[in-house]
């Protein structure tokens, strides 16, 4: 079953241009080609500790201190990461929003261009039921704010039949189990396919992971040894439009339609 989520969120990008910043923090040749091609959507804003060959920069010693601060002194609409530090970039998330609990959702494609939302995909998120449930609550709200239903693909650790073998196994069943039922309860189509990740990206466009550290690992095994692409990972849990991207890997310019699409999401 196909999702072209990207159509959407591009077709929402276009809808009204916002200005998204993004953040510079080392030269990647690959910012540059997207800064270009995500003109027509989005007022790029680029901010950084280095120029960037042929365009203005807001230079600046703390790149994710400025990047955040503009985003919540209303300087500009949306943020994407970009080439900046990760873990510095979620302190000042964390301290300038007052924010304690900050997950992703990663919108990813594989080498045949099916697209789906994986979470959770940071090593420390998702580490509670409830906090797999709330965040694949939220994607599913803003897959159907982008006029495309829901479907979610809950995995765990084996087969169902792999119940007995080990102990962590079976938490992960029964968590599974759980958490199926739970979404099920609140009105999302959800299915649970235990370790069958790949019959899980046939049929849906949101899988969750048994926790963070698994999460990161299909993302990498995906898109650093299997061809497919990370296209963006919205923050949830904040008050303002921010989009990671990993800076060795990421399509930077579907980020920034990301960015301003949600942007425009936001405004209503």
């Amino acid at each position: 079953m196909g999702y072209n989520i990207l159509a959407e969120l591009a077709r929402l990008a276009a809808r009204s241009k916002r200005r998204v910043g993004v953040g510079v923090g080392q030269r990647n040749p690959h910012l540059s080609l997207a800064v270009a091609k995500a003109q027509r959507f989005s007022d790029v804003v680029l901010v950084g500790n280095v120029g960037e060959a042929g365009r203005d920069v807001v230079l600046t010693s703390q790149p994710e201190q400025k990047l955040v601060e503009m985003l919540i002194d209303g300087t500009i609409d949306a943020a994407v990461r970009g080439t900046i530090s990760a873990r510095k970039t979620l302190q000042q998330l964390k301290q300038q929003t007052g924010a304690h609990q900050i997950c992703r959702s990663a919108l990813l494609s594989t080498s045949d261009s099916r697209q789906f939302f994986l979470l959770p995909v940071g090593i420390d998120e998702g580490t509670s039921l409830s906090e797999r449930a709330r965040l694949a609550v939220e994607t599913a709200k803003l897959l159907s704010a982008l006029s495309v239903a829901p479907k979610v693909g809950v995995l765990s650790g084996g087969r169902s039949e792999d119940k007995g073998r080990t102990e962590a196994v079976d938490l992960t069943l029964a968590s599974a189990e759980a958490l199926t039922k739970q979404l099920c309860s609140v009105g999302i189509d959800a299915n649970n396919y235990n370790i069958l990740i790949e019959d899980a990206a046939k049929s849906s466009n949101i899988l969750v992971a048994p926790d963070g550290v698994t999460g990161n690992l299909i993302f990498r095994t995906l898109i650093f040894l299997g061809g497919g692409k990370g296209h963006g990972a919205p923050f949830f849990g904040i008050p303002h439009t921010f989009v990671d991207t990993s800076r060795s890997g990421a399509a930077f310019a579907d980020a920034i339609i990301m960015a301003g699409a949600l942007s425009n999401l936001a405004q209503g």
